[in-house]
């Protein structure tokens, strides 16, 4: 029990502060797992006006992946215990952006 002012605080599973979810064992998952999924919503929302705009240079491209999208994706992550998991799954979208500003595709060798 831990009291405030003589106020008993009640125990929580988890709680948002400033955006970012703090769960009661520690775990991050389900907060990357949001940080991952606004981020995914920002690239569909960019693929078209910004991401495969042919007008737009890629400096340009890379300005707005910077300054939007990674600040989006990485958000609160300072108190993430970054597993390999974690690392890999917030590496997955910044690929997947940058893969699409240049044109490129994974290609599988059978």
């Amino acid at each position: 029990m831990l009291q405030v002012s003589g106020n008993t605080l009640q125990q929580v599973e988890n709680f948002k502060h400033l955006g970012v979810v703090y769960a009661s064992d520690g775990r991050w998952s389900e907060e990357s797992d949001t940080r991952i999924g606004k981020a995914n919503t920002v690239l569909r929302e960019l693929h078209r006006s910004v991401v495969t705009k042919r007008e737009l240079s890629n400096n340009t491209k890379l300005s707005v992946f910077k300054s939007v999208f990674v600040p989006i994706l990485t958000y609160g992550h300072e108190s993430w215990v970054m597993t390999e998991r974690i690392l890999a799954q917030v590496q997955a979208p910044e690929m997947a952006f940058l893969r699409r500003v240049h044109g490129v595709t994974r290609v599988y060798v059978i």
